[in-house]
Order: structure tokens, then C-alpha cells, then sequence
């Protein structure tokens, strides 16, 4: 078409050409729009399926923290089912009913289970399990080793008030005061409110000249009371 000159001779050229080839264009256009609404249809039945699973993760997990053991025989259904990360996030939370119950090797296939499908996301959610697992067992120094092996900056409280946990147990009273101690710095500095539990821990082994953690907890509140956005009501 570059050698017409004659712009008559390009229309009509342009419409021969169209009249031989709108068919399989039309047709791409049709598969190409087809393909779209085909995946934003699957997109949005994923996103449900997600949005399920989620919900039946989080309805197993209220029956584990109420009913405990009981609870553990629907929740390894939904394990066999979806070995995936929502099956480990169940798992963590089973394996942590079965440690509170003594059976430790239950426990540990499930941890194995989390750490095998859960992938990088739960991977230092199963270190910090996997930690407990061997405090419950007396093996205090693999315990530590584990978390510190833990370096995400995003699990330091947690990391923190577990090595506590397995400091006190040991029975390094003076340790457990310290580690507990950093999950409070810790989470002051992240802006987030302590938890009544790390409170209660803090608050057993604290020593004089410490602010008692309920304090801490009171000044929050305190602080967080009197933001603008309180103040004016919004």
C-alpha cells in the first residue's frame, strides 16, 4: 500500500483488505474479550473461595480455643483437605492444643505439616511453635537456638516474649524478667497496645525500680484517649 499514490486507490484498497480479513478479526477481538470477562469471572470466584476458606479457618480456630482437644478431630478434616497455607495456619493452632494436652509428637507432625505447606509466610510462625514444642519437652538450649535463629523484625515481640517463656521454665528468673521486658519495649515501639498476658508475665517476675506493666498498660490507654481524633469525637 505504500507505493499507491493515488488516495482513491488507498480507499479502496484499505476496503478490500477489510473485507477479507474483518472475520478473523472480529473473531480475535470476540476470544480476546471473552478471555477477559473468563478470568475476572475466575478472579472474583477465587477471591470467594479465599474469602471461605478464611472463614472456616477462623471458625475452626474459635473451636480449638473453646473446646480444645475436642475440637481437633473436624479441624485435622480440614487439614487433609486444603494442604495449603490456610491448612497450616490450622495446623500451628492445633499443634499448640496438643502441646498444651502433653502429646508432643502429634504436635510435631503438625508443625512438620505447617512448615511443609505453609511456605515462607508461616515459616517463622513455625520456628516460634516449634520453640515452645521443645521447652514443653525440656530441651530449653535447642529452644533458644531456635529463636534466635528467628530474625524477622516483624516476630520480635513475639520472639521476645518467648524466649521468656522458656527463660522462666528454665528457671532463669532474671533472664525472663529481661526478655520480657524487650517485648514491651518492643511493642511500645511499634504503637502497639501491650497484651494482658505479656502484662501478667512482666508483672511475675518484675524487680524494683520496673514500672509494673498494668501501668504501661493504663498510660496507653491514657495516650490513645486523648489523639485529636478522640478528643473531637470523630
Amino acid at each position: 500500500m505504500d507505493i499507491l499514490t493515488d488516495e482513491h486507490e488507498r480507499e479502496e484498497a484499505v476496503r478490500k483488505w477489510w473485507h477479507e480479513h474483518w472475520k478473523p478479526i472480529a473473531l480475535g477481538v470476540a476470544i480476546a474479550l471473552a478471555g477477559l470477562v473468563g478470568v475476572r469471572q475466575y478472579q472474583a470466584w477465587q477471591l470467594s473461595e479465599n474469602q471461605q476458606t478464611a472463614y472456616e479457618v477462623y471458625q475452626h480456630q474459635i473451636k480449638l480455643g473453646t473446646s480444645g482437644a475436642a475440637a481437633l478431630a473436624d479441624a485435622q478434616k480440614f487439614i487433609d483437605q486444603n494442604k495449603n497455607v490456610y491448612g497450616s495456619l490450622l495446623a500451628l493452632e492445633m499443634a499448640n492444643v496438643q502441646i498444651r494436652a502433653a502429646r508432643y509428637d502429634e504436635a510435631q507432625k503438625l508443625v512438620s505439616f505447617a512448615a511443609a505447606n505453609g511456605g515462607d509466610l508461616l515459616a517463622p510462625q513455625c520456628n516460634l511453635v516449634t520453640a515452645r514444642l521443645q521447652a514443653q519437652q525440656g530441651r530449653y538450649e535447642d529452644a533458644l537456638a531456635t529463636l534466635s535463629a528467628l530474625k524477622s523484625d516483624a516476630y520480635k515481640i513475639e520472639v521476645a516474649e518467648t524466649r521468656g517463656d522458656v527463660l522462666l521454665a528454665k528457671g532463669d528468673r532474671q533472664g525472663a524478667h529481661d526478655a520480657y521486658l524487650e517485648a514491651i519495649k518492643a511493642t511500645e515501639a511499634a504503637k502497639l497496645q501491650i497484651s494482658s498476658v505479656l502484662q501478667l508475665k512482666f508483672d511475675s517476675v518484675i524487680k524494683h525500680g520496673d514500672t509494673p506493666a498494668y501501668k504501661l498498660m493504663n498510660q496507653q490507654a491514657a495516650a490513645m484517649s486523648a489523639t485529636p481524633d478522640n478528643v473531637s469525637g470523630k
